[in-house]
């Protein structure tokens, strides 16, 4: 097998090579981030732009044609079928951890062995996945100003490290679920000059190092998961900077630093609360003409005092929207109106995903989502009543290929997906909002490309229209569910290897002749069982 898995690798051009040598960084059965990864390889100096493709796309394209060849396996396949991560099998990992030390490309400390023992020369990038005081006098006593990245990974003593002084040629510097950072010493951590990626994801820090202000080739800084609140004065000199990454928004508390608006090679902002921040920086927002992603929390509770929060915010929308922005995603860990994204404009052309995570619920769909976004692919917007002329618009988004409407109230009227709309749709989740009822058919010619479903069916409003939904019209369906706590499943088998779960409330369906004439005439017959969820 070893022999089968080098003849592919020996396959591999140079720069896949060296971007698959660099996933054994990672221990055993990691999972491991595209995005995170791409800018790895960014940082380290593997990428360089080809034929009018940018570095990150070349850098995903690799990803992917490691995946296409099989050595690596897909992870967290998304809505549009492109994985968001990968794992390298152990027989794989095994192959190209040999191949590193025999090149002396990468070294490990807390694998199964200590491969400093098998260096041959200077180490260039080492990962740490488990020290002691034994492994780290080892460690002491190597030269390390030549290494370009240093990984460490979930280790509980990261104190007997050696110091950052030491590591003058640092590209890359990662701390990931290292909760005992803390005792740490990081000074000397603004002497490496060559630093562009810097990632505390994961540790808990809640006081960044005074040096990180005077890191100034940094590209990519990582504080995902800690408990910085307010990063440091000087913040906004960065001005390298490509990807701005706080606080999960579970806890996101981060403020968006005065001057952001400097930093106008920005791509990516993640995490910062808006309501918690200066007014003057959510407004220089608007200035970030690069940003291409931008995924922020609102919190307030519609109070008065943060109005001109939501004013400020919508105008550095309005801004980003005719420039590159991509990705838009508010997050409320309450019911804070949004209803003032009602007024984005103009249009914002170029955004392919569109995504809320709140408890509040728009009274009617927003005028800027219409036909004319034709870049628009990924959409999840919470409706109180979701209405015939809703789905028709949004049926003639060109390249919606994923759609998530939770609405919250209950709908008498059937709702119908009619005519030749929706041509690109591949997913498609009708959440219902405290089991709010909604009844839903579909006509043919609708969502030809529809693989996965997720219908709420209350068969006391569906009984009313004759069980009839129009699931035959579904030619290219795999799989359908709703998960509603203590409700049944009908398991509805389509042709082939395909099967539908309906969920069922309970005591509204008595007897299997019932059951039977939710079957359209296209699906193949057979006896349905009822499933408790």
């Amino acid at each position: 097998m070893n022999n089968i898995l080098s003849l592919s690798y020996n396959d591999l051009s140079p720069n896949l090579k060296t971007c698959l040598l660099y996933l054994c960084i990672y221990p055993e059965d990691y999972v491991i981030e595209r995005d995170i990864l791409v800018r790895r390889w960014i940082s380290e100096g593997f990428i360089s732009e080809e034929r009018g493709q940018s570095k990150q796309e070349v850098a995903e394209n690799h990803f992917y044609e490691l995946i296409n060849r099989s050595m690596v396996q897909p992870v967290e396949v998304g809505y549009d079928g492109k994985a968001r991560a990968c794992q390298v099998h152990d027989m794989m990992l095994e192959l190209i951890i040999s191949k590193s030390v025999e090149d002396n490309f990468i070294s490990l400390i807390g694998h199964s062995q200590n491969d400093l023992a098998n260096c041959h020369g200077l180490i260039r990038r080492l990962s740490i996945q488990h020290i002691d005081q034994e492994l780290a006098s080892v460690l002491a006593n190597e030269d390390l100003t030549h290494v370009r990245s240093l990984t460490v990974i979930a280790s509980t003593c990261t104190k007997h490290l050696p110091g950052l002084v030491g590591f003058e040629a640092l590209r890359v510097l990662e701390f990931k679920d290292c909760e005992s950072l803390h005792e740490y010493d990081m000074n000397g951590i603004d002497k490496l000059f060559q630093l562009k990626y810097l990632s505390f994801r994961g540790t808990k820090l809640s006081k960044l190092p005074r040096g990180v202000v005077r890191l100034y080739g940094l590209e990519t800084f990582d504080l995902r998961n800690t408990y910085i609140e307010e990063l440091p004065t000087g913040i906004n000199q960065l001005v390298k900077l490509q990807h701005l990454l706080t606080a999960y928004f579970s806890s996101g508390n981060t403020k968006i630093p005065d001057g952001i608006g400097n930093l106008r090679n920005l791509q990516v902002i993640s995490g910062f609360n808006i309501t918690n921040s200066s007014l003057c920086a959510v407004g220089e927002l608007g200035n970030l003409t690069s940003l291409k992603d931008l995924h922020l929390q609102l919190e307030g509770r519609g109070c008065q005092e943060y109005k001109r929060h939501e004013e400020m915010l919508l105008s550095s929308l309005c801004k980003l929207g005719i420039c590159k922005l991509q990705s838009f995603w508010i997050f409320s860990p309450d019911s804070t109106p949004i209803e003032f994204l009602d007024s984005w404009s103009p249009l914002p052309y170029n955004l392919q995903m569109f995504r809320m995570t709140t408890s509040y619920f728009l009274p009617k769909r927003p005028k800027w989502i219409v036909p004319a976004l034709s870049s628009l692919a990924y959409l999840n917007i919470n409706l109180i009543k979701a209405t015939q002329g809703d789905l028709r618009v949004l049926g003639e988004l060109p390249a919606l290929l994923y759609l998530n409407i939770t609405f919250s109230t209950v709908q008498k009227e059937r709702l119908s997906v009619q005519g030749v709309v929706f041509p690109c749709l591949k997913e498609f989740d009708l959440i219902s909002y405290s089991a709010s009822a909604v009844y839903l058919t579909f006509e043919e010619g609708a969502m030809p490309k529809l693989k996965k479903l997720e219908l709420p069916l209350f068969v006391s409003v569906a009984e009313a229209h004759g069980f009839y939904l129009g699931l035959g019209h579904l030619p290219c369906l795999r799989d359908a569910q709703e998960d509603l706590p203590k409700a049944g499943l009908l398991q509805v088998p389509l042709y082939g290897r395909r099967q539908i779960a309906i969920p069922i409330i309970p005591g509204y369906l008595s007897t299997t002749e019932r059951r039977k004439d939710i079957i359209t005439p296209t699906m193949r017959r057979t006896t349905l069982t009822r499933k408790r969820v």
